[in-house]
């Protein structure tokens, strides 16, 4: 095996494994519906937080972003189908 080979297998091992607690956007939502949408999440069960979200365009805050852990972002996103 080559220097070149080994630094090739080295840097090719694969990507990290993904932290299940780590926080992922599953929405961006208008900024009126953010907080109920994020209280309604947490009422379900899912650990549901919110951050306004700034729009550097139009200079004002209109989005809120919602993320919930990695382990319940498939569960959270298909609830937040229903309630939207």
């Amino acid at each position: 095996m080559t220097i070149r080979q080994s630094i090739e297998k080295l840097l090719t091992r694969g990507s990290a494994p993904e932290d299940p607690d780590a926080l992922v956007e599953i929405a961006l939502v208008p900024i009126a519906s953010g907080p109920m949408t994020v209280a309604s999440l947490c009422e379900d069960g899912f650990a549901a937080t919110g951050a306004e979200s700034f729009n550097i365009v139009t200079d004002v805050l209109s989005d809120y972003r919602i993320l919930v852990p990695r382990r319940q972002a498939t569960d959270a996103f298909a609830r937040l189908q229903d309630l939207l």
